[in-house]
């Protein structure tokens, strides 16, 4: 099954703490301490996912690199959440809202109980394959991890020299609202500030007005953009970011540090520059949360890899009242000559109606089977649109 949907996952901004208002903490215990435990992963889409029990039931989260705190929803199935108060939240795609806190019952993962960990709680506004998130807060605690997809395991350990001796490209990172940001290289002599984020699953996308304050200095930047557009494709756990310009990029490497990755299609967004947990296809990632340091290593010889991943052409975002609509269309591609525009709002597909955001995410586009969407323009006009997945 094939969808155009970017989502990327929240980036929570703490406010100051008062009677009524729960900000930042990291107050939640670990079972076991002078530890080390190998733990097994499911990578689905490049993200991760682990299992954790509570109240002899196991449930699904996602490792978040880019949460700065753990995130359940209000369809969560998990039992026993306890309310704490509020916070200011900001998501991924720039949006604020004002939302309950709750602490997880303890949690199990591997041989380590996680308890007291408090998690931020978003509406269901989505689907999602998977019962909570779990933030960077679980390395900032004080552990080391490192993630491993290609034989599907974690290692964590809470012992600062575990992982000393490991080889590999080190970045370090800083914390901004507590999640680490790296220095990468998107073209040459220009470094962009990006966060590392494990929740959201392509390799890189820019931050708009950082490229833009790129492309100024240089005509090497300006020759790697193959189209520019009006829309939107981040979707956070508010909603989808404010429109603007995207800009299509086809880099010729992006560096991390001696390392480069080859024949990159990436795209700018409002949000934050984001490295993705796509890169965890080309090697392991070691995560020190006491040096601060995030180490690449990968799979096959060599200080490249040829990426030549398939450029993001089409992303559908929710609009505010919850209708699915064309975030972004590329212009040239299948969907655009088909007839697709920004805006356009899915009304339905193959005579299904499509009445909410989550019911389009329910709709199986079958690759390589053809769907007719019926569409409501930006004019106000209703036309049927003919597409190919």
């Amino acid at each position: 099954m094939k969808r155009s949907v970017a989502c990327l996952l929240a980036v929570l901004l703490p406010v100051m703490a008062n009677a009524q208002t729960r900000g930042y903490s990291t107050n939640f215990t670990f079972s076991q301490r002078n530890f080390a435990d190998t733990i097994p992963i499911e990578v689905v889409d490049n993200q991760i996912f682990v299992k954790a029990t509570a109240g002899g039931r196991v449930y699904r989260f996602c490792l978040d690199t880019g949460a700065s705190q753990g995130t359940v929803y209000a369809s969560s199935p998990i039992s026993g959440l306890r309310a704490l108060g509020s916070v200011v939240s900001r998501d991924a795609a720039g949006r604020s809202d004002t939302v309950s806190v709750v602490q997880l019952p303890a949690i199990t993962i591997g041989k380590l109980t996680i308890t007291g960990y408090v998690a931020s709680l978003f509406p269901s506004t989505m689907l999602r394959a998977y019962d909570g998130i779990i933030g960077f807060d679980f390395f900032n605690k004080g552990l080391c991890c490192k993630i491993d997809t290609r034989n599907r395991r974690m290692v964590i350990a809470d012992r600062r020299d575990f992982f000393d001796g490991e080889t590999g490209y080190a970045l370090h990172y800083k914390l901004k609202w507590f999640v680490p940001y790296v220095m990468v290289s998107p073209f040459k002599r220009h470094y962009d500030e990006a966060l590392f984020d494990t929740g959201s699953n392509v390799l890189y996308t820019m931050n708009k007005q950082s490229f833009d304050e790129h492309a100024y200095k240089s005509r090497n930047v300006n020759s790697q953009v193959e189209a520019r557009v009006k829309g939107k494709l981040t979707i956070g756990n508010i909603g989808a970011e404010r429109g603007g310009e995207v800009a299509f990029l086809k880099l010729d490497r992006l560096k991390w540090d001696d390392f480069s990755f080859l024949d990159v299609s990436a795209v700018t967004t409002q949000g934050s520059s984001k490295i993705g947990a796509a890169m965890l296809r080309y090697g392991a990632v070691i995560i020190n949360g006491f040096r601060r340091y995030i180490r690449f290593q990968p799979y096959d010889d060599g200080d490249s890899v040829k990426v030549s991943n398939k450029p993001l052409t089409t992303a559908y975002v929710p609009t505010d009242d919850g209708r699915a609509s064309v975030g972004i269309v590329m212009p040239g591609c299948a969907d655009y000559e088909a007839g697709l525009r920004q805006g356009d709002i899915i009304i339905s597909i193959d005579g299904k109606a499509i009445a909410s955001f989550a019911a389009f995410q329910r709709f199986t586009l079958v690759k390589g089977m053809t769907h007719k969407m019926r569409v409501l323009t930006q004019e106000g006009k209703v036309k049927d649109v003919v597409i190919t997945r």
